[in-house]
């Protein structure tokens, strides 16, 4: 090898050296840490959905199962949206025994003349610093449940399918209510839902 072929190599040596060197000191200096993890989170807000949206876009068989959870004793809360957003909204609902919230979660997916409304199913109940969540969803509407902030495997029990009548809801309410019996047995505290609490827990969830 001549002196030129010696040079290159020198070269690429010195470049691999200062590379390495570079990223370990900024490794360090983050500590090994998501780039995002010092940002602050976005308070979200939930506010009263639009009611043109809703009445037009709510599923028939929604209809229909919001007037069955009445009958059975739960409370409607009211269809709410993010604040500023209608691709997104929750039709909630407090369960008789005001341990648990129940959402049906309409995604709007598509454009006017061809909107689709993808639903989830999810209930959640809390204690003092945490919550569980049973929930059902299907194609892009798990996004809600698999993101940044997504429950851990304790905390969350997902099905992967669709809902869309209340026999399809019914299992999944049956298996929160299994959940809760066995949280409340390990000593969880449950907190006692109302009106005004309940949106400012599932705020806190979502934000």
């Amino acid at each position: 090898m001549g002196l030129g072929g010696a040079i290159v190599l020198f070269v690429m040596f010195a470049l691999a050296v200062y590379t390495y060197l570079t990223e370990r000191a900024l490794r360090q200096k983050r500590g090994e840490e998501s780039p995002f993890a010092h940002m602050p989170k976005v308070a979200v807000h939930l506010a009263q959905a639009p009611k043109d949206m809703t009445e037009r876009l709510t599923p028939p068989w929604q209809k229909i199962y919001t007037e069955q959870l009445q009958q059975q004793g739960y409370l409607l809360i009211g269809d709410y949206s993010y604040a500023s957003m209608v691709f997104f909204w929750a039709r909630i609902f407090i369960s008789p025994d005001k341990k648990s919230a129940l959402l049906l979660v309409n995604w709007v997916e598509g454009k006017e003349g061809g909107k689709v409304v993808i639903s989830n199913l999810e209930i959640y109940s809390f204690d003092g610093n945490s919550f569980i969540l049973t929930a059902c969803a299907q194609d892009g509407s798990i996004k809600l449940l698999t993101g940044a902030n997504r429950p851990t495997e304790e905390q969350l029990s997902l099905h992967m399918k669709a809902v869309f009548a209340e026999s399809a809801a019914k299992p999944i309410v049956e298996e929160h209510q299994q959940r809760l019996k066995a949280w409340e047995e390990k000593g969880t505290k449950v907190r006692e839902l109302t009106p005004t609490n309940v949106l400012h827990s599932l705020s806190k969830v979502f934000s």
